[in-house]
């Protein structure tokens, strides 16, 4: 599943850099390749979302809806439903701009625990952002080509779900997984009963303790009833003496 994904945004950026390469062209002219690159990435993202295991953040839900919206984007342009280029420029600046907001997390914002995974994670984010905000106003700064935009969207995009593909790790078959959860509790019951075993021992050599200690307590009175029994018949002796 990494590979797949890493393999369709390689290829979703190498398709924005040759719309950079055509920016001077007019969008109808890319829009079919355009449609059918989001359309097999938005239908790789639904697989991977279902297939793939991910660590505990709930990554493929949000994978399928980036795929969910790759897939209706690619759709629109492929039925020719975007005719011009401002349709296309407002397309692409809601699409980067929305993704680019719901992309930020919560952790991102603790500088101080930010490792260079969210360092990238923010990095893309912000670039998205920002140039899905800037296509607001292209018409009256730069004036970019259509083209161009698109290119310059699908190389960003590309590359949020490249670094994406790296938090993906591949599926399990059912069956190794059953075996390694059989092989989890087998090993917790094995700890289970080497600390029973370990407290019966320490149990036992308590007990073991205790007897000595009572025989010590035993034999030391044996000594004294002992003593005291010979005392008594020194005593009588000497009273018979005595008579």
């Amino acid at each position: 599943m990494r590979t797949l994904m890493m393999i369709a945004s390689i290829a979703m950026i190498g398709s924005g850099i040759f719309c950079v390469a055509n920016g001077s062209a007019a969008f109808l002219s890319v829009a079919f390749v355009i449609g059918i690159v989001f359309d097999v990435l938005g239908a790789i993202e639904l697989l991977i979302s279902r297939r793939a295991d991910f660590d505990v953040s709930e990554k493929g839900v949000g994978i399928a809806k980036d795929g969910i919206l790759m897939l209706i984007v690619g759709l629109v342009i492929l039925t020719d439903q975007v005719t011009d280029d401002i349709s296309a420029q407002v397309v692409f600046a809601m699409w980067l701009t929305i993704e680019g907001v719901l992309a930020f997390k919560v952790e991102w914002f603790d500088i101080m625990e930010t490792d260079w995974g969210h360092r990238v994670g923010i990095a893309i984010s912000t670039l998205m952002l920002l140039f899905g905000v800037y296509i607001f106003f292209n018409n009256s700064t730069f004036r970019l080509g259509s083209t161009l935009i698109a290119g310059i969207c699908m190389i960003v995009l590309g590359l949020r779900r490249f670094w994406q593909s790296l938090d993906i790790e591949y599926s399990k078959p059912k069956f190794v997984t059953g075996n390694e959860e059989k092989l989890r509790e087998a090993q917790d019951d094995e700890k289970r009963a080497l600390a029973k075993a370990k407290e019966g021992i320490r149990e036992q050599k308590s007990a073991q303790r205790r007897i000595a200690k009572i025989k010590e307590d035993m034999a030391a009175e044996q000594d004294v009833m002992m003593s005291a029994a010979i005392t008594r018949q020194e005593r009588e002796a000497e009273r018979e003496l005595e008579e």
